[in-house]
């Protein structure tokens, strides 16, 4: 199943690409095209979720692999919705 996703902003801080989404798991693992080439940074931040422990992994794939501009959401419950800022070029 795949994620929800909502681009809520784009924008640039010097040399820096920003990207912030609206994220709602509609399963417990999934990937998100940022449309960066590469990201140096990835914040998360639920809005309505479990506790459960999460796992967000930049520039990879859920299947572990290398994937620039992709990030890699792990350990979400289904329904449960979550801010995403993602700094890159």
């Amino acid at each position: 199943m795949a994620f929800t996703v909502s681009n809520l902003r784009k924008t640039v801080d010097g040399e820096t690409r920003v990207h912030e989404f609206l994220v709602t798991a509609d399963g417990t693992s999934d990937e998100i095209v940022t449309g960066l080439d590469y990201i140096y940074s990835a914040f998360i931040s639920p809005v309505s979720a479990p506790s459960a422990p999460y796992s967000l992994r930049p520039n990879v794939l859920t299947a572990a692999t290398a994937s620039n501009g992709t990030i890699a959401i792990t350990g979400v419950a289904s329904g449960a919705e979550y801010y995403v800022l993602v700094r890159g070029r």
